[in-house]
């Protein structure tokens, strides 16, 4: 696939973000505040805060996204914002490395505007899909972005891991450099699509803060009468919101589960070189097979995914529980690129691309990793049985739910077809 400036600088933005998706919000960031600023926490309480403090941070990012994004589309600033959301998660990421020992409110309340950002952010990303692809190029660009986006989480990975090794795999100095390597690489690749990404001209007039309030009540009034719009957010919201949990909660889950940091540490980066060529693979399936069918098949490997973490408490041994979570690990790296990138495609298939930005915040509500129930039912199954594996079982529901709902949108690529 021909690629311009454009294009590529999207991409770059895609494997620039994955250094805050992987480093901190996956893997360090738990770590630091379940074995340094919340030490005096019980592991599980721990884990059910960090769950709460996501959901409302998608909450939060939810609700600003489509009402700057209604401000964004009418003055063509899609670039601005997404660079104002960026700066504000790049602050706090590197703010977290001035938190001490037992400061788990400071870094509850950092990471809480860090992934505010990093999600509100990517909602105007994602609107820029529409201005830097023809639509027939949707699901191979959106899949190409996120498969790259593996290769940009790897490796400034990988430089944590290798300084990780020198200074000691347990030493909070080598964890907080590791944020700010995210940090840096965050702002670093981020650089081009501010300078290369175009924005199509708006035929609509400049609008200030108080008229895009308005707006954004006009809208949530008239997507009604997207109806396949609103199905398909709906069902998404059922079922992203499982792959987030599941993205987001793996570090503290593995440290419940009993998982050798070093074997996790393996397993994440395996997961980078598993999820590059799948998600490539997701996207070439694209062009023979439905993209919904594709969904279709990896919410099947995330059902199954959540049964094999539902039984690892019940295994009598740690060989047998660091198995199946291998094999979990296994099954979402071959669908978590793909199950993303072809839900964004999706989307922009069934939105009016003068307002990408609106639409595209809407969608930041109801899904792109802007998880609220999968964390809430961590925290309730904690607080029920004591055990947060329970939490992701539950997810089986919403995922299926998510896959019927789904079954009732009418995709046009496939009329056309």
């Amino acid at each position: 696939m021909k690629l311009s400036r454009a294009q590529l600088s999207w991409i770059l933005y895609d494997m620039a973000n994955a250094a805050f998706a992987l480093i901190v919000r996956t893997v360090f960031a738990p770590i630091f505040f379940k074995n340094y600023a919340a030490e005096n926490l019980a592991p599980a309480v721990a884990t059910s805060y960090w769950g709460f403090v996501s959901s409302a941070a998608g909450i939060a990012a939810g609700i600003l996204a489509p009402w700057l994004g209604t401000i964004a589309d009418a003055n063509s600033g899609r670039k601005k914002y997404l660079g104002i959301f960026m700066s504000a998660g790049i602050l706090a990421t590197v703010a977290l490395c001035f938190a001490r020992r037992g400061d788990a409110s400071l870094v509850l309340w950092l990471y809480f505007i860090s992934l505010v950002a990093y999600m509100g952010g990517n909602s105007f990303y994602d609107s820029l899909l529409v201005d830097v692809s023809s639509r027939g190029g949707f699901h191979r660009l959106s899949s190409m972005a996120y498969a790259w986006g593996y290769i940009g989480g790897m490796i400034p990975f990988l430089l944590c891991l290798g300084l990780l090794m020198i200074v000691g795999s347990d030493s909070i100095f080598g964890v907080k450099c590791s944020f700010v390597i995210a940090a840096a690489w965050w702002g670093t690749l981020a650089w081009p699509l501010f300078r290369n990404v175009r924005e199509k001209p708006r035929a609509s007039q400049r609008i200030n803060p108080l008229d895009g309030f308005r707006r954004l009540i006009a809208t949530a009034r008239e997507i009604g009468n997207y109806r396949n719009v609103v199905i398909f957010l709906v069902a998404y919201f059922l079922y992203i919101d499982g792959v987030g949990t599941i993205f987001m909660m793996a570090a503290p889950l593995s440290q419940d589960i009993g998982i050798p940091p070093g074997w996790l540490f393996g397993t994440i980066l395996a997961l980078q070189l598993l999820g590059f060529p799948f998600t490539i693979l997701y996207g070439r399936l694209a062009r023979r097979i439905p993209a919904r069918k594709l969904v279709y098949l990896a919410i099947g490997i995330y059902v199954l995914i959540t049964l094999i973490v539902g039984i690892i408490p019940s295994l009598g041994s740690a060989d047998a529980k660091l198995a199946a979570f291998l094999i979990a690990a296994f099954l979402i790296g071959t669908s978590q690129g793909g199950i993303q990138s072809l839900s964004r495609s999706l989307f922009s298939e069934l939105i009016p691309r003068e307002r990408a930005s609106e639409f595209f915040g809407f969608y930041n509500i109801f899904g792109k990793f802007t998880t609220v129930l999968g964390p809430i039912l961590i925290g309730v199954a904690v607080w029920l049985f004591g055990r947060s594996e329970y939490g992701i079982t539950l997810l089986a529901v919403p995922f299926l739910a998510g896959a019927w709902l789904l079954s009732r949108v009418a995709v046009p690529s496939e009329r056309r077809s």
